[in-house]
């Protein structure tokens, strides 16, 4: 009888740890190990973003949602990172949202010149019903889901030739990211355009295989670009977005409340990151003149004047830029 009695005690006990497991979220009932890829080093501003965005998830889930990143481009560049989503050896890429204009045009909107007024209309671009639908719309046209912006920092030209108006770009070299509305821009403002990855870029303006580039100033101080470049001009032609990229339709097969988890924390770590990078890009400015650059300004309208065909050569992308424009 006492046999009896522990089995049937033992049976209580089994079936009361089946009916927790049965009840309890689909989210917490295994753990989910998540591969993050980025090519951001320790110090940098979004090395930082990610490992806070992995904290964060882990102690949100209590541990059953874990990010696991390869950062420093230690499995690769970015574009072979963002390819790895699509056959599962990456779940997550930090990057920016133009770097998908190569799967269809919308996400290149990101590098659209004098597209975004300022950080104010930024957030609310992105972070109002526009930005909704429009990632929205990115990831049905792509196939790539993004979660979250993160003010880059505002993108200025650099050479080693003096830059004072548009004229005065004629002749100037100039690497430009591998997208194509980076090229176009540059183009149409006379510079003669020299499509690159970064990696070669810093040997490239050595050499004088190119007289400049264009970047956030984090990303000159932070490459050490100031090194081989003489000006900084004060262009501020594109308001950049990072985000977390993901693949749509990995993404929708996670649990809905791993989801709601990796969205909201991510906008969150995202619109921290904004904050931080606004106040840096003072002591950046301040950081590259100790290292001997010249800042000068420009007209912007000038340069904005000389970019308005930019619509007929991307007459898809005109209905999205009225509607970012049109953001109060």
């Amino acid at each position: 009888m006492r046999l009896h009695g522990i089995l049937r005690a033992l049976g209580a006990t089994a079936a009361a740890s089946l009916l927790a497991v049965a009840t309890a979220p689909a989210a917490m009932a295994q753990t989910t190990v998540l591969k993050m890829a980025h090519i951001y080093t320790p110090g940098n501003i979004w090395y930082d973003a990610a490992e806070a965005y992995a904290k964060a998830v882990e102690e949100k889930s209590g541990g059953k949602v874990r990010i696991q990143i390869a950062h420093s481009g230690s499995t690769g560049d970015w574009p072979s990172s963002i390819e790895g989503l699509k056959i599962g050896t990456n779940d997550i890429v930090l990057q920016s949202i133009g770097t998908l204009d190569r799967y269809n045009i919308l996400p290149g909107i990101e590098a659209w010149p004098y597209l975004l007024r300022d950080v104010d209309h930024f957030k609310k671009v992105y972070y109002g019903p526009v930005g909704a639908e429009f990632m929205e719309e990115v990831a049905k046209k792509s196939s790539f889901r993004i979660i979250g912006a993160g003010y880059r920092g505002a993108r200025w030209l650099t050479s080693n030739k003096p830059v004072e108006k548009v004229d005065d770009l004629k002749g100037v070299k100039l690497r430009v990211p591998p997208l194509k509305m980076y090229r176009m821009t540059w183009d149409l403002l006379g510079a003669s355009t020299v499509p690159m990855g970064v990696s070669e870029l810093f040997t490239s303006m050595q050499q004088g295989v190119v007289d400049g580039q264009e970047n956030p100033l984090e990303v000159v101080e932070s490459m050490k670009y100031y090194e081989v470049q003489k000006h900084a001009i004060d262009t501020r032609h594109v308001i950049g977005a990072m985000t977390w990229i993901f693949s749509d339709a990995r993404f929708k097969r996670l649990p809905a409340e791993v989801q709601t988890l990796l969205k909201e924390e991510g906008e969150r770590v995202m619109l921290e990151a904004t904050d931080r990078m606004i106040g840096l890009e003072g002591e950046l400015k301040k950081k590259l003149e100790g290292h001997g650059m010249k800042f000068n300004e420009v007209d912007r309208q000038a340069f904005a004047a000389k970019l308005e065909p930019m619509g007929k050569e991307f007459p898809d992308l005109a209905p999205w830029v009225e509607k970012f424009r049109a953001v109060d």
